[in-house]
């Protein structure tokens, strides 16, 4: 099977290319509205990953014992988040 470029497959691939990336943004982030800034999508990036960091119980207990004031400062920007998406 040979490849075709995108003039030949008349910009399907690009079409597909696009929609798996809107899907992955928006599975990342919850939603994706059409105005989404760069520094809002780098902050709700931030945000998953944090969440994800937090509920890694070796992470978890690692930052309790060693880092408590930012565990908890990381904690609140997870938490507001999840309030503003939650809107």
């Amino acid at each position: 099977m040979s490849m075709k470029s995108g003039k030949q497959d008349g910009g399907e691939l690009w079409h597909k290319w696009h929609q798996t990336r809107q899907e992955h943004l928006t599975h990342i982030s919850g939603h994706f509205p059409r105005d989404l800034c760069a520094r809002e999508l780098e902050l709700t990036v931030f945000c998953r990953y944090a969440e994800l960091l937090l509920r890694n119980q070796r992470v978890s207990r690692f930052l309790s014992r060693n880092h408590a004031p930012e565990l908890r400062a990381l904690q609140n920007w997870v938490d507001r988040f999840e309030a503003k998406v939650a809107k």
